[in-house]
C-alpha cells in the first residue's frame, strides 16, 4: 500500500472498520508482517488496520489531548512508517507494541521537543509512595466510573496520563507499557501507582458535588 491509498483510508476510530481481505483474516498479526515485509502490502496492511486502527486513533486522540486533526495526522504518518520499518519488527513483541512505539515516537516528533516540557515536575522520587494502587479491586472502583475518570484524566500531567490511558483503554499490560514507553517495569508501575492516587483524590473531590441537589 502506497501513501496515497493510505491516505483514503478513513483514521478515526469512529469509521466502519473495512471487510477482512480473503483469507487473511485467519493470519496472526506476525505472519502478515511477514507478507509486508517480503513485499506483499496493500491486503496485508489493510486488514492489519482493520485490527488496530482503532486502537492507535483512540491512543493518538489521548496524546493529542483530543485534537482530532492532529490525531488523524498522526495515525496516518504511523501507518506509513509501519510499512517503511516492517523490517524492524520483531515477532517476540506484540505487533500492537510496536505499532504503538511508532505512533508515540512520531507525536513526539511533531512536537519537535514539546513533549518534555509538558512532562509533570512533580519530583516523584521525594514523594512517599502510594500503596495498594494497583489491586483489581482499585482498578475496577476507577473502570466503574470512566467518564468521571476521563474528565479527571486530562488534569494529570502527560506523562501519567499516558500510562492510565495505555492501561485502561488499550489493556495493555505493565510490561506492555513499558516496551512501549522505552521504560523501566518499575517506572512505569511507579508512575501508576501515582496516577491512581491522583484520580481516585480528584473523584473523590468531584462526589460530593455530584450528590447535591
Amino acid at each position: 500500500m502506497n501513501a496515497s491509498a493510505l491516505d483514503r483510508m478513513p483514521a478515526s476510530a469512529h469509521a466502519p472498520p473495512a471487510q477482512p481481505a480473503a483469507g487473511l483474516s485467519a493470519l496472526a498479526d506476525t505472519d502478515l508482517m511477514l507478507l509486508v515485509a517480503n513485499g506483499l502490502i496493500e491486503q496485508p496492511v489493510a486488514e492489519l488496520f482493520r485490527r488496530h486502527n482503532a486502537a492507535l486513533y483512540n491512543y493518538v486522540a489521548w496524546l493529542c489531548q483530543g485534537n482530532t486533526g492532529e490525531a488523524e495526522d498522526v495515525t496516518q504518518k504511523t501507518w506509513v512508517k509501519l510499512m517503511t520499518r516492517c523490517g524492524d519488527y520483531q515477532p517476540s513483541a506484540a505487533l500492537r507494541t510496536f505499532l504503538f512505539q511508532i505512533a508515540r515516537n512520531t507525536w513526539l516528533d511533531t512536537l519537535r521537543g514539546a513533549y518534555e516540557r509538558q512532562r509533570d515536575t512533580l519530583g516523584e522520587d521525594h514523594l512517599a509512595l502510594p500503596a495498594g494502587d494497583l489491586s483489581p479491586e482499585a482498578e475496577a472502583a476507577l473502570r466503574q466510573n470512566l467518564q468521571g475518570v476521563r474528565q479527571a484524566l486530562m488534569a494529570l500531567p502527560a506523562a501519567q496520563r499516558e500510562v492510565i490511558v495505555l492501561r485502561f483503554f488499550s489493556e495493555m499490560s505493565v510490561e506492555e507499557i513499558a516496551q512501549t514507553l522505552g521504560e523501566k517495569f518499575e517506572t512505569v508501575r511507579s508512575r501508576l501507582r501515582y496516577a491512581f492516587a491522583r484520580l481516585r483524590e480528584s473523584l473523590a473531590a468531584v462526589a460530593p458535588q455530584e450528590r447535591q441537589p
